[in-house]
């Protein structure tokens, strides 16, 4: 007798309580499996030289390689401190980041040297402004070829409206998160945060 031909044992209808369990779990998987992405340092650590949602829709744990760096964006303190820019060290963040929203007081009234040089506010948003700006002249300056100035500013309205930044569905990257990512993008490590 052939498997189509076979009587088919009845399945009992489902409880309210089991359909309820049932939601609990897969909610409950679907919440691991975004606070697993969150573990910023380990996870975000193999993404540096590639977009924030090329680096999260593969498996990065397994590709984890703390001496991976990129060759070539320069840190903030850098930038800050010499000349050559890609653009004119008076440009106001507003102009290139569009601030609209709760930072336009703040970050709006900046050129990008001033955000480059530090301010208290920054400062409180753990100096995303200030990598931001960094990371900005190195896209510029063809130092950094795997973002694009529009993820930048994308990254920069997300962070403004909503507090966070989404590189893909279910990934959220917090102010301090975002910036890690950004520091990761330099050849080498910034003396003058």
């Amino acid at each position: 007798m052939s498997t189509d031909d076979q009587p088919r044992a009845s399945t009992p209808p489902m409880t309210p309580h089991g359909a309820t369990r049932r939601r609990l779990t897969k909610a409950g998987l679907g919440a691991a499996s975004v606070l697993w992405t969150l573990d910023s340092r380990a996870q975000m650590s193999p993404m540096k030289c590639m977009s924030p949602s090329a680096g999260v829709s593969g498996s990065l744990s397994s590709n984890y390689n703390q001496n991976l760096s990129c060759s070539g964006g320069k840190s903030p303190g850098y930038w800050k401190n010499h000349d050559g820019w890609p653009c004119p060290r008076d440009t106001r963040f507003d102009s290139v980041f569009n601030s609209r929203g709760r930072y336009q007081l703040t970050y709006g009234t900046k050129t990008l040297l001033e955000i480059l040089q530090g301010a208290d506010f920054d400062r409180q948003n753990n100096s995303v402004g200030k990598h931001l700006v960094a990371t900005y002249l190195n896209v510029l300056s063809g130092q950094i070829t795997f973002l694009s100035v529009n993820t930048l500013v994308d990254m920069w309205r997300q962070l403004e409206s909503q507090g966070y930044y989404k590189p893909s569905a279910t990934v959220f990257w917090t102010p301090e998160q975002t910036k890690n990512y950004l520091e990761g993008t330099y050849h080498s490590p910034d003396k003058d945060k």
